[in-house]
């Protein structure tokens, strides 16, 4: 059936209405985020026109875009904010995406990858825009056409697969063994989340009254304090990963001469923010052996890709904790990085040092678990051939 030009201008409609929701959330919350942790920084002396360049810096860096450092500028590209961007990508374009769909257009699929296309050079319009109040030399016009494209692209990929269906098509063609693994890796990761959130909680109990203490201390009224909540908000999920990265033996840099381990606490100056309220003094000493959750998760990966031939079931269970180790590093490289050139110019986790020990003490428990089980067939397939001769 042929679209009228009706449909088609209700095509373009969606695909621009996704641009303008998704850019008002995410820039919106960015000028707070970003703000906020400008001034906790310690680079709070520039002028507003300074401050907004730093907006428009620090938002083009959570897109993804690249930045050449030569001043005052957040590179960090959140992974709360990351979150909040994608989740309105997703939200905003499975709605624009029904909303462009009519009883007569058997094509959901193409509608939606027509509005997606939309949406996607319409977003790059916004990011050149903005990347006129930059300097020129600060930043690179290839990756300002990407970077953002990919963004777009590859959550209303969700879209498109909840409204036409393509997620079932895809998984419908792949391996069994393939999708299993995929399943595993996913529930792991979704696992080390709540690890990392039970960590965080538990330190929230513990110490909120020094974060209510620092959170005092701020000055400022109610707007204020709603944007420091904000920005904690945002830097949750960043606290959830470092928790799993700190419990992988990882070592959490918090800025110029602040640390912490499993075995020690090194704080030197920290800026004025309630989150630092959660970092302890000093540690207790049973906690340098908290590593063993990671092997434990490795024993787990061993025991759920458990298979009756032992070459499927070592390359299962490799893959498992390979596809694990290696989101886990991205998403640290995503939630670590600089903020500005005073007290955080290092702030996160090294995403190499995450892989190398996510991945050892995956295969640590792996090994364990599987080198028991083979040994306890062994023993059985001996007892019942003894018995057997027994008998005979």
């Amino acid at each position: 059936m042929t679209d009228t030009p009706v449909q088609r201008h209700s095509v373009v409609i969606a695909g621009l209405l996704v641009t303008l929701w998704t850019f008002l959330i995410t820039f919106g919350l960015s000028v707070i985020l970003i703000f906020t942790t400008w001034i906790l920084a310690g680079d709070s002396s520039t002028s507003i026109s300074d401050a907004f360049k730093v907006v428009v810096w620090g938002y083009l860096a959570m897109q993804g875009v690249p930045i050449v450092i030569n001043s005052t500028v957040l590179s960090l590209p959140f992974l709360g904010f990351i979150l909040i961007t994608l989740l309105s990508l997703y939200r905003s374009s499975r709605w624009a995406i029904r909303s462009a769909l009519h009883d007569e257009m058997k094509r959901p699929t193409l509608i939606s990858l027509l509005v997606v296309s939309i949406a996607s050079f319409s977003y790059c319009g916004v990011i050149v825009l903005l990347r006129q109040f930059v300097d020129p030399l600060n930043i690179n016009w290839f990756e300002v056409m990407i970077k953002p494209t990919i963004m777009v692209v590859s959550m209303s990929i969700y879209a498109v697969g909840t409204v036409g269906g393509t997620w079932s098509l895809i998984f419908d063609d792949l391996d069994e063994f393939i999708k299993q693994i995929l399943k595993f890796i996913l529930r792991f990761i979704l696992f080390t989340f709540f690890i990392g959130f039970v960590i965080v909680a538990i330190a929230i109990g513990f110490n909120y009254e020094n974060m209510l203490l620092v959170q005092s201390s701020l000055l400022g009224g109610v707007v204020a304090i709603v944007a420091v909540v904000i920005s904690g908000i945002g830097w949750l999920p960043n606290f959830i990963l470092w928790s799993w990265a700190w419990l992988a033996k990882a070592t959490v840099s918090l800025g110029a001469g602040s640390s912490i381990s499993l075995t020690e606490v090194n704080i030197s100056q920290l800026p004025a923010w309630p989150w630092f309220g959660l970092i302890p003094t000093e540690l207790p000493t049973w906690t340098k052996f908290l590593f063993i959750i990671p092997i434990f998760m490795g024993v787990i990966m061993a025991l759920v890709t458990r298979n009756e031939k032992i070459s499927f079931w070592l390359v299962n269970a490799f893959f498992v904790a390979l596809g694990t180790s290696t989101i886990l590093s991205f998403l640290s490289y995503l939630s670590s990085g600089s903020l500005g050139n005073n007290l955080l110019l290092n702030f996160g986790v090294s995403p190499k040092e995450i892989f190398q020990r996510n991945m050892t003490w995956f295969l640590i428990g792996e090994i364990i678990i599987i080198a028991l089980i083979l040994i306890w067939r062994y023993r059985r397939k001996n007892k019942k051939q003894r018995l057997v001769e027994k008998e005979l």
